[in-house]
Protein backbone atom coordinates (compact mmCIF):
# COMPACT_ATOMS: atom_id res chain seq x y z
CA UNK A 1 0.00 0.00 0.00
CA UNK A 2 0.92 3.48 -0.69
CA UNK A 3 -0.83 5.95 1.14
CA UNK A 4 -0.93 9.98 -0.27
CA UNK A 5 -3.61 10.92 1.26
CA UNK A 6 -2.53 12.81 4.61
CA UNK A 7 -4.06 15.53 3.86
CA UNK A 8 -7.41 13.50 5.16
CA UNK A 9 -5.98 11.89 7.85
CA UNK A 10 -2.79 10.11 8.84
CA UNK A 11 -2.12 7.28 10.47
CA UNK A 12 -1.10 6.48 14.32
CA UNK A 13 2.15 7.01 15.61
CA UNK A 14 3.04 4.57 17.77
CA UNK A 15 3.71 7.19 20.22
CA UNK A 16 -0.31 7.94 20.14
CA UNK A 17 -1.09 4.51 20.55
CA UNK A 18 0.96 4.44 23.34
CA UNK A 19 -0.60 7.22 24.92
CA UNK A 20 -3.70 5.95 24.08
CA UNK A 21 -3.20 2.21 25.74
CA UNK A 22 -2.07 4.39 28.80
CA UNK A 23 -5.48 6.55 28.84
CA UNK A 24 -7.12 2.89 29.14
CA UNK A 25 -5.78 2.03 32.22
CA UNK A 26 -5.99 5.82 33.53
CA UNK A 27 -10.03 5.54 32.84
CA UNK A 28 -11.08 8.11 35.72
CA UNK A 29 -12.96 10.96 34.82
CA UNK A 30 -10.77 14.20 34.79
CA UNK A 31 -13.77 15.81 36.86
CA UNK A 32 -14.44 13.73 38.88
CA UNK A 33 -12.04 15.01 42.91
CA UNK A 34 -11.12 11.92 43.36
CA UNK A 35 -7.61 10.24 42.82
CA UNK A 36 -8.60 8.45 39.38
CA UNK A 37 -10.14 11.70 38.11
CA UNK A 38 -7.04 13.82 39.91
CA UNK A 39 -4.14 11.91 37.78
CA UNK A 40 -6.50 12.23 34.27
CA UNK A 41 -6.72 15.90 34.95
CA UNK A 42 -2.90 16.66 35.47
CA UNK A 43 -2.50 14.21 32.25
CA UNK A 44 -4.35 16.79 30.53
CA UNK A 45 -2.69 19.35 31.93
CA UNK A 46 0.69 17.78 30.70
CA UNK A 47 -0.72 17.42 27.37
CA UNK A 48 -2.24 21.27 27.22
CA UNK A 49 1.74 22.65 27.82
CA UNK A 50 2.82 20.22 25.20
CA UNK A 51 0.69 21.78 22.54
CA UNK A 52 1.22 24.87 23.65
CA UNK A 53 4.30 24.73 24.25
CA UNK A 54 4.29 23.65 20.12
CA UNK A 55 2.28 26.83 19.41
CA UNK A 56 4.78 29.54 21.57
CA UNK A 57 1.53 30.14 23.93
CA UNK A 58 -0.01 29.44 27.47
CA UNK A 59 -1.21 25.98 28.53
CA UNK A 60 -4.40 27.79 30.12
CA UNK A 61 -5.18 29.12 26.77
CA UNK A 62 -5.85 25.75 25.26
CA UNK A 63 -9.31 24.45 24.89
CA UNK A 64 -9.91 20.41 23.92
CA UNK A 65 -12.89 20.19 21.18
CA UNK A 66 -13.61 17.14 18.99
CA UNK A 67 -11.89 18.02 16.11
CA UNK A 68 -11.09 20.70 14.02
CA UNK A 69 -14.36 21.61 12.51
CA UNK A 70 -16.22 21.97 15.81
CA UNK A 71 -12.99 24.00 17.06
CA UNK A 72 -13.48 26.29 13.57
CA UNK A 73 -17.36 26.34 14.55
CA UNK A 74 -16.58 27.51 18.18
CA UNK A 75 -14.13 30.15 16.87
CA UNK A 76 -16.56 31.45 13.87
CA UNK A 77 -19.81 30.78 15.44
CA UNK A 78 -18.85 31.86 19.12
CA UNK A 79 -16.80 35.18 18.78
CA UNK A 80 -19.34 36.24 16.18
CA UNK A 81 -21.96 35.82 18.60
CA UNK A 82 -20.28 37.28 21.93
CA UNK A 83 -18.79 40.34 19.19
CA UNK A 84 -22.80 41.40 17.89
CA UNK A 85 -23.25 44.16 19.36
CA UNK A 86 -19.56 45.76 18.69
CA UNK A 87 -20.19 44.79 15.06
CA UNK A 88 -22.00 42.71 12.17
CA UNK A 89 -18.75 42.32 9.83
CA UNK A 90 -17.12 39.21 9.72
CA UNK A 91 -14.61 37.78 7.17
CA UNK A 92 -13.10 35.11 5.83
CA UNK A 93 -12.02 33.88 1.92
CA UNK A 94 -13.29 31.67 -0.42
CA UNK A 95 -10.81 28.81 -0.15
CA UNK A 96 -11.73 28.08 3.66
CA UNK A 97 -12.25 24.69 5.14
CA UNK A 98 -15.94 24.02 5.02
CA UNK A 99 -16.15 23.73 8.55
CA UNK A 100 -15.20 27.95 8.63
CA UNK A 101 -17.31 28.45 5.42
CA UNK A 102 -20.42 26.69 6.45
CA UNK A 103 -20.22 28.38 9.86
CA UNK A 104 -19.78 32.04 8.28
CA UNK A 105 -22.81 31.23 5.99
CA UNK A 106 -24.94 30.39 8.78
CA UNK A 107 -23.96 34.22 10.31
CA UNK A 108 -25.12 35.32 7.01
CA UNK A 109 -28.58 33.68 7.55
CA UNK A 110 -28.92 35.25 10.79
CA UNK A 111 -28.13 39.02 9.47
CA UNK A 112 -24.30 39.48 9.82
CA UNK A 113 -22.31 40.97 7.14
CA UNK A 114 -20.28 38.17 5.31
CA UNK A 115 -17.79 38.81 3.07
CA UNK A 116 -16.09 36.28 1.42
CA UNK A 117 -12.25 37.79 0.28
CA UNK A 118 -10.83 36.97 -3.38
CA UNK A 119 -7.69 34.93 -3.75
CA UNK A 120 -4.80 35.59 -6.66
CA UNK A 121 -4.24 32.71 -9.64
CA UNK A 122 -1.36 31.13 -6.87
CA UNK A 123 -3.77 30.17 -4.29
CA UNK A 124 -3.09 33.15 -1.65
CA UNK A 125 -5.73 35.58 -0.45
CA UNK A 126 -5.38 38.72 -2.44
CA UNK A 127 -4.35 40.98 0.73
CA UNK A 128 -4.63 44.42 -0.84
CA UNK A 129 -8.84 43.53 -1.85
CA UNK A 130 -8.94 42.06 1.48
CA UNK A 131 -7.49 45.47 3.29
CA UNK A 132 -10.20 47.50 1.53
CA UNK A 133 -13.10 45.45 3.45
CA UNK A 134 -11.51 45.87 6.69
CA UNK A 135 -14.19 48.53 8.20
CA UNK A 136 -15.05 49.54 11.89
CA UNK A 137 -18.12 47.11 11.95
CA UNK A 138 -15.65 44.08 11.75
CA UNK A 139 -15.58 41.67 14.30
CA UNK A 140 -14.17 38.59 12.96
CA UNK A 141 -11.31 37.89 10.64
CA UNK A 142 -10.75 33.92 9.90
CA UNK A 143 -8.24 33.31 7.13
CA UNK A 144 -6.77 29.72 7.21
CA UNK A 145 -2.62 29.05 7.60
CA UNK A 146 -2.18 26.56 4.75
CA UNK A 147 -4.91 25.55 2.33
CA UNK A 148 -6.12 22.18 2.75
CA UNK A 149 -6.43 21.28 -1.31
CA UNK A 150 -3.16 23.56 -2.31
CA UNK A 151 -1.20 23.49 0.73
CA UNK A 152 -0.58 26.85 -0.08
CA UNK A 153 0.82 29.10 3.42
CA UNK A 154 -1.23 32.15 3.55
CA UNK A 155 0.71 35.25 4.62
CA UNK A 156 -0.67 35.24 7.95
CA UNK A 157 1.23 37.84 9.38
CA UNK A 158 0.52 40.80 7.16
CA UNK A 159 -2.94 40.12 7.53
CA UNK A 160 -2.94 39.95 11.23
CA UNK A 161 -0.69 43.13 11.04
CA UNK A 162 -3.46 44.85 8.44
CA UNK A 163 -6.44 43.74 11.03
CA UNK A 164 -5.44 44.82 14.45
CA UNK A 165 -4.45 47.78 12.53
CA UNK A 166 -7.07 48.84 11.35
CA UNK A 167 -10.17 47.13 13.28
CA UNK A 168 -8.62 47.02 16.86
CA UNK A 169 -11.63 45.32 18.27
CA UNK A 170 -11.63 42.69 15.90
CA UNK A 171 -10.44 39.02 16.71
CA UNK A 172 -8.16 37.02 14.22
CA UNK A 173 -8.67 33.61 13.90
CA UNK A 174 -6.52 31.11 11.43
CA UNK A 175 -7.40 27.31 10.71
CA UNK A 176 -3.67 26.09 11.35
CA UNK A 177 -5.13 22.30 11.27
CA UNK A 178 -2.63 21.99 7.97
CA UNK A 179 0.41 23.66 9.17
CA UNK A 180 0.39 22.45 12.60
CA UNK A 181 3.17 19.90 12.92
CA UNK A 182 4.11 20.56 9.14
CA UNK A 183 5.07 24.55 9.24
CA UNK A 184 7.00 25.83 12.33
CA UNK A 185 4.02 28.16 14.51
CA UNK A 186 4.53 30.84 17.10
CA UNK A 187 1.58 32.83 17.65
CA UNK A 188 3.95 35.33 18.91
CA UNK A 189 5.03 36.29 15.65
CA UNK A 190 2.37 35.19 13.75
CA UNK A 191 0.09 37.90 15.63
CA UNK A 192 -3.31 35.64 16.21
CA UNK A 193 -5.92 35.61 18.72
CA UNK A 194 -7.40 32.09 17.91
CA UNK A 195 -6.04 29.26 16.61
CA UNK A 196 -7.33 25.48 15.22
CA UNK A 197 -5.27 22.40 15.75
CA UNK A 198 -6.35 18.90 14.93
CA UNK A 199 -4.74 15.89 16.32
CA UNK A 200 -5.33 13.37 12.82
CA UNK A 201 -3.86 15.36 10.80
CA UNK A 202 -0.12 14.64 12.87
CA UNK A 203 -0.50 10.95 13.06
CA UNK A 204 -3.11 11.36 16.36
CA UNK A 205 -6.43 10.00 16.54
CA UNK A 206 -9.54 11.02 15.25
CA UNK A 207 -12.09 13.05 17.51
CA UNK A 208 -9.55 15.39 18.87
CA UNK A 209 -9.06 19.06 18.33
CA UNK A 210 -7.92 21.88 20.17
CA UNK A 211 -8.79 26.19 19.46
CA UNK A 212 -6.00 27.73 21.46
CA UNK A 213 -7.40 31.51 22.29
CA UNK A 214 -5.12 34.09 23.66
CA UNK A 215 -8.11 36.23 25.86
CA UNK A 216 -11.57 33.75 25.30
CA UNK A 217 -14.46 36.31 24.34
CA UNK A 218 -16.73 33.28 22.77
CA UNK A 219 -20.21 32.34 23.30
CA UNK A 220 -20.41 28.62 23.56
CA UNK A 221 -22.38 26.08 21.37
CA UNK A 222 -22.43 23.11 23.39
CA UNK A 223 -24.16 23.92 27.37
CA UNK A 224 -24.33 21.31 29.87
CA UNK A 225 -21.17 21.14 31.90
CA UNK A 226 -18.54 23.44 33.45
CA UNK A 227 -15.30 21.62 31.90
CA UNK A 228 -12.87 23.55 30.40
CA UNK A 229 -14.23 26.89 32.04
CA UNK A 230 -17.90 26.47 30.68
CA UNK A 231 -16.78 27.28 27.50
CA UNK A 232 -16.28 24.08 25.74
CA UNK A 233 -18.48 21.84 28.33
CA UNK A 234 -18.57 17.52 28.05
CA UNK A 235 -16.12 14.87 29.39
CA UNK A 236 -12.71 15.61 28.19
CA UNK A 237 -11.70 12.71 25.38
CA UNK A 238 -8.50 11.94 27.47
CA UNK A 239 -7.48 8.90 25.37
CA UNK A 240 -7.45 11.30 22.08
CA UNK A 241 -5.71 14.55 24.05
CA UNK A 242 -3.07 12.16 25.84
CA UNK A 243 -2.30 10.54 21.90
CA UNK A 244 -2.56 14.57 20.00
CA UNK A 245 0.22 15.55 22.55
CA UNK A 246 2.74 12.25 22.11
CA UNK A 247 2.14 12.71 18.52
CA UNK A 248 2.48 16.33 18.27
CA UNK A 249 6.12 15.74 20.29
CA UNK A 250 6.66 13.17 17.78
CA UNK A 251 6.37 16.07 14.71
CA UNK A 252 9.35 17.41 13.43
CA UNK A 253 7.67 20.43 11.36
CA UNK A 254 10.45 18.98 8.58
CA UNK A 255 8.80 21.37 5.69
CA UNK A 256 11.64 21.19 3.72
CA UNK A 257 11.58 17.56 3.99
CA UNK A 258 8.28 17.51 2.89
CA UNK A 259 9.16 19.80 0.12
CA UNK A 260 11.36 17.29 -0.91
CA UNK A 261 8.85 14.84 -1.53
CA UNK A 262 6.32 17.04 -2.84
CA UNK A 263 8.69 17.95 -5.86
CA UNK A 264 10.24 14.68 -6.48
CA UNK A 265 6.55 13.92 -7.12
CA UNK A 266 5.81 16.86 -9.26
CA UNK A 267 9.02 16.14 -11.38
CA UNK A 268 8.37 12.34 -12.17
CA UNK A 269 4.94 13.14 -13.05
CA UNK A 270 5.73 15.87 -15.37
CA UNK A 271 8.05 14.42 -17.20
CA UNK A 272 6.24 11.31 -18.16
CA UNK A 273 2.90 13.40 -19.06
CA UNK A 274 1.89 16.15 -20.44
CA UNK A 275 -1.51 16.83 -20.38
CA UNK A 276 -1.19 17.66 -16.44
CA UNK A 277 -0.84 21.13 -14.88
CA UNK A 278 -0.21 22.48 -11.60
CA UNK A 279 -2.12 23.93 -9.13
CA UNK A 280 -1.16 26.49 -6.93
CA UNK A 281 2.10 28.47 -5.40
CA UNK A 282 5.71 26.83 -5.51
CA UNK A 283 7.18 29.12 -3.51
CA UNK A 284 4.60 29.82 -0.64
CA UNK A 285 3.90 26.08 -0.11
CA UNK A 286 4.43 24.19 3.26
CA UNK A 287 5.43 20.96 0.81
CA UNK A 288 2.72 18.54 1.92
CA UNK A 289 0.55 19.06 -0.51
CA UNK A 290 0.36 18.71 -4.63
CA UNK A 291 -2.38 19.43 -6.38
CA UNK A 292 -2.25 18.46 -9.88
CA UNK A 293 -5.13 18.31 -12.96
CA UNK A 294 -5.00 15.83 -15.15
CA UNK A 295 -6.97 17.53 -18.34
CA UNK A 296 -9.07 16.05 -20.07
CA UNK A 297 -9.72 12.27 -17.90
CA UNK A 298 -12.35 12.95 -14.59
CA UNK A 299 -10.04 12.44 -11.28
CA UNK A 300 -12.83 10.08 -9.89
CA UNK A 301 -12.09 7.94 -12.28
CA UNK A 302 -8.45 7.82 -11.81
CA UNK A 303 -8.86 7.71 -8.08
CA UNK A 304 -10.64 4.55 -8.04
CA UNK A 305 -8.53 3.35 -10.68
CA UNK A 306 -5.27 3.79 -8.17
CA UNK A 307 -7.32 1.60 -5.49
CA UNK A 308 -6.58 -1.03 -7.86
CA UNK A 309 -2.71 -0.75 -7.08
CA UNK A 310 -3.64 0.29 -3.04
CA UNK A 311 -2.41 3.70 -4.26
CA UNK A 312 -4.90 6.06 -2.57
CA UNK A 313 -4.88 9.48 -3.03
CA UNK A 314 -8.03 12.24 -3.00
CA UNK A 315 -10.07 14.97 -5.31
CA UNK A 316 -9.85 17.34 -2.36
CA UNK A 317 -11.47 17.95 1.04
CA UNK A 318 -12.23 14.73 2.95
CA UNK A 319 -15.27 16.59 4.68
CA UNK A 320 -17.02 16.88 1.09
CA UNK A 321 -16.43 13.57 -0.66
CA UNK A 322 -19.29 12.34 -0.21
CA UNK A 323 -20.95 14.94 -1.90
CA UNK A 324 -18.93 15.60 -5.10
CA UNK A 325 -18.72 19.34 -5.95
CA UNK A 326 -16.87 21.36 -8.33
CA UNK A 327 -13.42 22.16 -6.07
CA UNK A 328 -14.49 25.32 -4.38
CA UNK A 329 -10.72 26.23 -3.92
CA UNK A 330 -9.70 25.89 -7.23
CA UNK A 331 -12.85 28.35 -8.98
CA UNK A 332 -11.94 30.58 -6.59
CA UNK A 333 -8.14 30.75 -7.64
CA UNK A 334 -9.78 31.03 -11.23
CA UNK A 335 -8.68 27.16 -12.84
CA UNK A 336 -10.39 26.32 -16.00
CA UNK A 337 -13.37 23.39 -15.54
CA UNK A 338 -10.95 20.81 -17.13
CA UNK A 339 -8.43 21.34 -14.56
CA UNK A 340 -10.98 21.00 -11.93
CA UNK A 341 -12.76 18.04 -12.45
CA UNK A 342 -9.26 16.47 -13.36
CA UNK A 343 -7.66 17.77 -10.30
CA UNK A 344 -6.34 15.31 -7.62
CA UNK A 345 -5.26 16.08 -4.30
CA UNK A 346 -1.63 14.15 -3.44
CA UNK A 347 -0.72 14.75 0.10
CA UNK A 348 2.55 13.25 1.82
CA UNK A 349 4.22 12.91 5.71
CA UNK A 350 7.41 12.08 6.80
CA UNK A 351 6.70 8.62 7.01
CA UNK A 352 6.27 9.14 2.62
CA UNK A 353 9.45 7.44 1.30
CA UNK A 354 11.04 8.63 -2.13
CA UNK A 355 10.80 4.86 -3.03
CA UNK A 356 6.97 5.20 -2.96
CA UNK A 357 6.68 8.31 -4.36
CA UNK A 358 8.57 7.01 -7.75
CA UNK A 359 6.63 3.75 -7.80
CA UNK A 360 3.44 6.12 -7.38
CA UNK A 361 4.18 8.18 -9.93
CA UNK A 362 4.95 5.19 -12.34
CA UNK A 363 1.16 3.60 -11.38
CA UNK A 364 -0.58 7.34 -11.39
CA UNK A 365 1.18 8.11 -15.22
CA UNK A 366 0.40 4.86 -16.29
CA UNK A 367 -3.28 4.81 -15.51
CA UNK A 368 -3.81 8.33 -16.00
CA UNK A 369 -2.94 7.43 -19.61
CA UNK A 370 -4.97 4.42 -20.33
CA UNK A 371 -8.11 6.52 -18.91
CA UNK A 372 -7.23 9.63 -21.35
CA UNK A 373 -6.80 7.45 -24.42
CA UNK A 374 -10.13 5.93 -23.40
CA UNK A 375 -11.67 9.22 -22.96
CA UNK A 376 -11.02 10.33 -26.60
Amino acid sequence: MIYLDNAATTKPCEAAVKAMIQAAEEFGNPSSLHGLGLRAEKLIGAAKETLAGMLGGDKKNIYFTSGGTEANNLAVLGTAHRLAKQGRRVITSKIEHPSVLEAVKRLGEEGFDVVFADVLPDGRVDIEKLKEQLTEDTILVSIMHVNNETGVIQPIEEIAAAVHERCPKAIFHSDCVQSFGKVPINLRTLNVDMVTISAHKIHGFKGCGALYMKNPRVTPILYGGEQQNEIRPGTENVGGILAFAAAAEKCGCDMEGLRVKRDLMKSELAKRLDFISFNGSDEHNAGSVLNVSFNGIKAEILLHSLERHEIYVSTGSACSSHKPQPSHVLTAMGAAKPAITGAVRISFSEKTTNEEIIEAAEKIASEAAMIKKYMR
